[in-house]
């Protein structure tokens, strides 16, 4: 079959995509140029003119995914919200982002990383991405005296360790969907800010 040939940006983005489907079904090291070589029916030349290697494309992937996060969260309408509705979207993108098998593969990469490595920073802040979110909604709240009876940096804590046990008991509960996984992280949290919303 003859190799495609398509624009560089184009090229880059379908190599992205199938490399995502590809790094999902085989993991991290299950993944190899030999197999994306096979999936795009690309040539390892046209592959190595993008990117270096495998974790280069990786990388990449985890860049654009955190960036469209980014994205969400830079926009009017998230910084319009109430310090409590950014906490629930925040919660609902949460419970939805559980089963992201990315991430699953994200955290198989970063084990793989010295703990020196450069890498290991560029990837942890990316796995930061909602926590400081989390954070800098809680001390809007606490600064509009919008949240009573906590410090930010308790009620931060709490709401993650929040999220993180509700993902966990979701996990274990492969058969719900992915609105019910939002709902139960949402529910949780609205019972957290039930608790300690000034006036209550």
């Amino acid at each position: 079959m003859a190799r495609q040939r398509l624009q560089a940006d184009e090229s880059k983005s379908f190599i992205l995509s199938q490399a995502r489907t590809l790094f999902i079904k085989n993991g991290y090291k299950g993944t190899t140029m030999d197999g994306l070589c096979e999936i795009t029916n690309l040539s390892k030349g046209n592959l190595y003119h993008h990117f270096k290697n495998k974790e280069d494309i990786f990388l990449q992937l985890l860049e654009d995914y955190v960036e469209q996060l980014s994205l969400k969260w830079d926009s009017a309408e998230y910084q319009s919200l109430s310090p409590a509705h950014q906490l629930l979207t925040l919660a609902d993108l949460f419970g939805r982002e559980c089963e992201n098998p990315l991430l699953t593969v994200a955290e198989e990469y970063f084990k793989t990383l010295p703990e020196d490595s450069p890498k290991t920073l560029k990837v942890a802040e990316s796995l930061e991405l909602i926590p400081n979110s989390i954070n800098e909604a809680v001390q809007k709240g606490v600064d509009q005296q919008l949240f009573t009876g906590t410090d930010a940096e308790s009620l931060s804590f709490a709401i993650l360790s929040m999220l993180v046990g509700a993902t966990q008991l979701c996990l274990a509960m492969p058969n719900l969907s992915s609105d019910q996984y939002a709902s139960m992280h949402v529910n949780a949290i609205e019972l957290l800010l039930s608790g300690i919303a000034a006036g209550k």
